[in-house]
């Protein structure tokens, strides 16, 4: 090919790329995006039933940290991946009901006897005695068993590790309220305070995980070894089993083939992106497919769909790494990492390696607190909710926007003070300072997150038009943050053309503004709460429906084009 051919191909090539670029350009130009004036998507039917159900899944213990932390790095390295906006919002900027999340907070407010009282709608099994053996807890380092009451529901009976008495079991309730209340499918999970017999065998023999039959003396000798009570009474951590059949662990990345209903890549859901937050909050540094469940709910004639839970928050509160029942030194220089590093963090080590060790990190500094070796290392001084990393990467974590963390923030608001003792004193810890130290580093934790992820990305939501007002509320404000705000509005005619519009600054956080004549079709009215650094929120409203919200944007910038 002579070189003037290829001149001629180079300049064609360009022409081309330029006018893609024109166009792009001209496109965004040629006025704001605007919403359909269908109703917004409040509910995702993913439960829509069908036949065959999934095969059960199994992921052995260490093989999701080795992918991880190893093979899909580098499965991965050529790959040119860009994290791109979550796929499951709707023109309200949320997430739809589905069988992975529910709006509670996000859309409503709840008591705080509602948050602490999460997914538990039974009495106490405290209540329901004397309770009979089933099973012997098949994993863990602790004995437990699956129990049924006298009333015929079953519990997974487990127990605290004797290093770090009563905190898995208060991790554990802790955990699964926060997931539930945030919007997450959660256990009931409780604690609980018995006497050895309590504990009665069936009258048909089992086995115990050891394979041995399970007697009185058996059960008795598992037990031996764990604290008491000043009565003689031991404490468990009871968590009622959940409707359907178990089919194993989700992933946080990719799709279910066998389950149809399974549309959206679980690293683009911004539920599971954002639970980065959460994990964060109680330093779940062990969130990973492990710790998550699958159910088959049985739909009748043969068919159903597939629920998706939480589930085992035991490592939250500040567990402590351990090998058996006991930790070592270098057990604990690794506890003292968590939530700072990776289990193997290849980053960290060249640091270390480039510096000589010369540069302090956080986790140097890390000490037990006043509740002594409970929380072990857990605390808000040194917290930083933009560089919490989990024990290993986690493909919708790592996926996580600004949106995505702004949405989150958005909910966590709504976890007030009240809210959190209430969460705690359903902990059952029996030492003050533990119960006020946990208060405090909640509240604290809390209050970090949101001064990074609430207020960037507008704080403005829950928008809604009556009699013509447009009125909108300040989660920054629900939630006392001391940044103040200095509320304005506007509203857009045209790209280059507005309108001021006059505020009116109801209670609790509540923006309200008067709306005129709109353009054809939607206008925009822009609200801003007038913080540094705070984007602004844009409300398209209908004309043609008398004023109906049909969808918000939330622009990282004030000056962003429309």
């Amino acid at each position: 090919m002579e070189s003037k051919d290829l001149t001629r191909i180079w300049i064609v090539a360009v022409a081309v790329l330029a006018l893609l670029v024109w166009g792009g350009l001209t496109g965004c130009a040629s006025g704001p995006r605007q919403f359909t004036a269908a109703p917004t998507l409040w509910v995702d039917d993913d439960r829509r039933p069908f036949e065959r159900p999934p095969e059960t899944s199994y992921i052995p213990k260490y093989w999701d940290g080795a992918d991880h932390i190893l093979f899909r790095p580098v499965s991965h390295m050529f790959l040119l991946e860009t994290s791109r906006a979550a796929v499951n919002v709707n023109a309200f900027d949320e997430v739809p009901d589905s069988s992975w999340f529910v709006n509670r907070l996000s859309r409503q407010r709840m008591t705080a006897e509602e948050i602490a009282r999460g997914a538990c709608s039974r009495p106490s099994p405290e209540a329901d005695l004397p309770w009979k053996v089933v099973a012997a807890k098949a994993d863990g380092d602790n004995p437990g068993f699956q129990i049924t009451t006298r009333s015929g529901t079953r519990y997974l009976l487990k127990f605290d590790n004797k290093s770090q008495w009563e905190r898995a079991s208060a991790a554990d309730v802790v955990g699964s309220r926060l997931y539930f209340a945030a919007g997450f499918q959660a256990p009931c999970n409780r604690v609980v305070y018995f006497r050895s017999a309590d504990l009665q065998l069936p009258e048909k023999p089992i086995s115990g995980s050891d394979g041995k039959p399970l007697t009185r003396e058996s059960i008795e000798v598992m037990l031996k070894d764990l604290p008491r009570e000043q009565d003689g009474t031991l404490r468990g951590l009871a968590s009622e089993f959940l409707p359907g059949k178990p089919i194993g662990p989700w992933l946080y990345e990719g799709v279910r083939g066998d389950d149809p209903n399974d549309a959206v890549p679980h690293q683009d859901r911004r539920e599971l992106r954002g639970s980065r937050l959460l994990a964060a909050w109680i330093s779940h540094h062990d969130a990973r497919s492990q710790n998550t469940l699958a159910l088959w709910a049985d739909d009748g004639g043969g068919r159903g769909h597939v629920e998706h839970y939480m589930i085992d928050w035991g490592d939250t509160l500040g567990g402590l790494i351990q090998i058996g029942s006991d930790t070592d030194a270098r057990m604990d220089r690794l506890s003292r990492r968590v939530g700072y590093t990776y289990y193997i963090d290849f980053g960290a080590i060249a640091t270390d390696f480039f510096t000589f060790g010369a540069l302090e990190r956080p986790w140097e500094r890390a000490h037990y607190g006043p509740a002594g070796k409970i929380f072990g290392y857990f605390n808000d001084e040194e917290f930083v909710a933009e560089d919490w990393k989990a024990g290993y990467p986690n493909p919708a974590f790592s996926n996580m926007l600004e949106e995505d963390g702004a949405w989150m923030a958005r909910i966590i608001a709504r976890f007030d003070d009240e809210s959190i003792s209430g969460v705690v004193r359903e902990a059952r810890l029996t030492s003050p300072v533990a119960r006020s130290e946990l208060v405090r580093i909640l509240r604290g934790r809390r209050d970090r997150i949101l001064q990074r992820y609430l207020l960037r990305v507008s704080s403005l939501t829950d928008a809604r038009v009556e009699d013509r007002t447009l009125c909108v509320r300040d989660r920054a404000v629900e939630a006392a943050v001391p940044t103040a705000p200095a509320f304005s509005a506007r509203i857009w005619y045209s790209s280059t053309s507005f309108g001021d519009l006059p505020v009116q600054r109801r209670s609790d956080g509540e923006l309200c503004t008067a709306l005129p004549a709109l353009p054809p079709g939607q206008g925009i009215v822009e609200l801003s709460t007038g913080r540094p650094g705070q984007g602004p929120l844009w409300v398209h409203v209908q004309e043609a429906s008398a004023g109906r919200v049909a969808g918000l944007r939330r622009p990282e910038s004030a000056g962003q084009a429309l």
